[in-house]
């Protein structure tokens, strides 16, 4: 006998809300990814899934902030896996979720391979640098299943017309905030964050001295920060006039600058925990705020501008 439409609504609200809650504890041990390396306590395990041999070891701070991350990392899997789960045995929400959840248990897998690399290679620039980059995209998967599981449980009225340059504007934030991405695991794992003391200078007086090795890296995540927030005040003017978009972009235009700002104190104070562990959590919002931009504009048709859009039919 078919289920109410109101109960599976019901369902797939507890759903959501049971994803929103793995997602923002993704988005802690995120931060958290951050602090260990701030810390300098990435090795301080130095073999896995143990820790000097034990499940359980003896703890100073450094082994704490590393197992920690690690008991957290299998406690959010274990979720993961339950919530999937229960979506899973629903077939409605399963014809509507069952990619979105085998992508993100695929990231997963690939992260917790990442994450035993990064012990046994030694801290090496690649594998921290996926690691983030991973970690990241499994909490966007997260994100994409709980605003699903939402829009299941309360539908909503077929999404206003998208101009083509808000979808381009948001398209290119989209690749430089991925490009910053990047040159930031690599800035934090080649320890290139104090390459440049300065600011807005890179050192003595001079913008840019050179372009290789440490310092090439630390300029040019500089430059790519500079043009990820112009784009990003370029997506939120272009953006104005769409509902639900527009809020999205004006706090990924606040995040954004928020991010230059740590970064910039992250130089002058040189590069303490609390700081370096913000500029994380500033990124990896950005990412969540940005990616879920790009989902609005690709569920949206294209066409006309929402102002446009919003104007009632002749008779």
């Amino acid at each position: 006998m078919p289920h109410h439409p109101d109960v599976g609504r019901q369902r797939a609200r507890s759903l959501a809300g049971v994803f929103a809650v793995i997602t923002a504890l993704t988005y802690g041990l995120i931060v958290l990814g951050a602090l260990v390396r701030a810390h300098g306590a990435g090795l301080a395990c130095p073999d896995w899934p143990l820790c000097f041999g034990e499940w359980v070891p003896r703890f100073d701070v450094k082994v704490a902030f590393e197992w920690g991350h690690r008991a957290a990392a299998g406690a959010i899997s274990l979720l993961f896996a339950g919530a999937s789960f229960a979506t899973l045995r629903e077939p409605a929400l399963r014809a509507r979720l069952g990619r979105t959840l085998l992508v993100t248990a695929c990231l997963l897998g690939v992260q917790i391979v990442l994450g035993a690399l990064t012990v046994w290679e030694l801290l090496a620039s690649w594998t921290v640098t996926s690691h983030l980059l991973t970690g990241n995209a499994f909490a966007l998967g997260l994100a994409f299943a709980t605003r699903r599981l939402h829009r299941i449980a309360s539908p909503r009225p077929s999404a206003p017309a998208v101009a083509t340059p808000v979808r381009w504007t948001v398209a290119v934030v989209a690749v430089l905030l991925l490009v910053q991405m990047v040159l930031g695991g690599l800035v934090s794992s080649s320890y290139a964050g104090l390459a440049c003391t300065e600011w807005p200078a890179c050192n003595g007086g001079v913008w840019f001295p050179s372009f290789e090795g440490a310092l090439g890296l630390h300029l040019l995540h500089r430059l790519t920060g500079y043009s990820l927030l112009a784009a990003m005040a370029a997506a939120a003017w272009v953006g104005r006039g769409v509902p639900g978009l527009s809020r999205l972009l004006t706090l990924g235009l606040a995040l954004g600058i928020g991010q230059v700002v740590v970064g910039v104190a992250n130089v002058l104070l040189r590069l303490p925990v609390e700081i370096t562990g913000l500029h994380s959590a500033l990124a990896a919002a950005l990412v969540l705020c940005v990616a879920l931009a790009v989902a609005e504009v690709w569920r949206a048709p294209e066409g006309a501008p929402a102002a446009a859009a919003r104007q009632p039919a002749p008779a």
